[in-house]
């Protein structure tokens, strides 16, 4: 569970009593007016359980469980396999000028159920001439019609990406507005580096990141009076650098796939986005899949074996010892 869909589940008896969020408004950056980075679309459609497909010496096969299972083998022999809910667009380029193919997954889901839950998702493998693929996993709000990919620009021109993550928010950005009325939209920007994003704090293309653009929802009434106060939106760290890393041991691994830890840095129980299990043989990927339980087993596996392991993109937005973490590496 990301810690977007997390927020969102608290709000769930008002969703069933209010429409959706408006997450129509607009988002103060126009994707079509940047400079996209180039990439090359391999394929489009969902893989139907039971299917396979090969591209690029890796091959996917779709399980009957809600899950497609990449697989691939590095040149110096070594094994890996990625497990994601879903395959639609697989597209391919070299995001961090490493000089070896990187590949881009864009798909819906694996969540969007409540008001502010995004309903689209990015994959990323970034990959190496010898070892196996790093991943890195983002949710996207706007994918109809290609928007997607179009998150992917290169707005210094430099030849490397740059990937804007948007998030959407419910809180008050207009004093005059009711309640779900107003919010903001907050875009910030990532480089892909020595296997890992790293957030962008300057100005580049002429937008200076983060971008925190207000809306108001103009088919509410506008109170003559203020409603409320003004809330300041959240910035979540969406990156998967060593910056601020944690190594810890896990204690007990949960029903909501959320994990008990020996206590580190204020952290005491952490919400988990991917997870890395390495070995000699192989290494395991576990992208978000709430329909599957298999990132629960590799969390059960690193438990039992008393693995230590690395937490990476910290953030502790939900307070009393709850952190999520965007990137889990165990190896044993």
């Amino acid at each position: 569970m990301t810690r977007r869909l997390r927020h969102s589940s608290l709000a769930t008896t008002l969703f069933l009593a209010v429409a959706l969020g408006n997450t129509d408004a607009p988002t103060g950056i126009d994707l079509n007016a940047l400079p996209h980075f180039p990439l090359k679309k391999i394929r489009s459609g969902l893989l139907n359980p039971g299917a396979h497909l090969a591209f690029d010496a890796i091959t996917a096969t779709a399980t009957e469980g809600r899950e497609v299972v990449l697989r691939g083998t590095t040149k110096s022999g070594r094994r890996w396999e990625a497990h994601m809910a879903h395959l639609d667009e697989v597209w391919r380029a070299d995001l961090d000028g490493k000089g070896t193919l990187d590949y881009v997954f864009f798909q819906a889901g694996p969540y969007g159920n409540g008001r502010t839950a995004p309903s689209f998702s990015l994959e990323i493998l970034l990959t190496d001439k010898l070892e196996p693929p790093v991943p890195f996993f983002t949710t996207v709000y706007r994918g109809e019609n290609g928007e997607g990919i179009k998150h992917l620009v290169d707005l210094t021109h430099d030849g490397r990406a740059e990937l804007l993550i948007s998030t959407y928010d419910e809180k008050v950005s207009d004093k005059r507005a009711g309640v779900f009325c107003s919010g903001h939209w907050t875009t910030q920007a990532y480089r892909f580096q020595d296997g890992a994003a790293r957030e962008i704090l300057s100005t580049i293309g002429g937008l200076t990141f983060p971008l925190i653009h207000p809306w108001t929802e103009h088919d509410c009434a506008l109170a003559e009076a203020p409603f409320g106060k003004i809330e300041p939106a959240y910035l979540f760290e969406h990156g998967t650098s060593g910056e601020g890393e944690l190594t810890t041991s896990i204690r007990e691994v949960r029903n909501d796939e959320s994990f008990t830890i020996d206590p580190v840095a204020g952290c005491e129980t952490i919400v988990p986005s991917t997870i890395v299990y390495d070995r000699t043989h192989i290494r395991e990927i576990g992208f978000p899949n709430p329909y599957s339980e298999y990132n629960a087993h590799l969390l059960a596996v690193l438990a039992r074996n008393h693995t230590r392991v690395t937490l990476r993109g910290i953030d502790r937005w939900m307070g009393h010892g709850y952190c999520s973490a965007n990137l889990i590496l165990g190896s044993g």
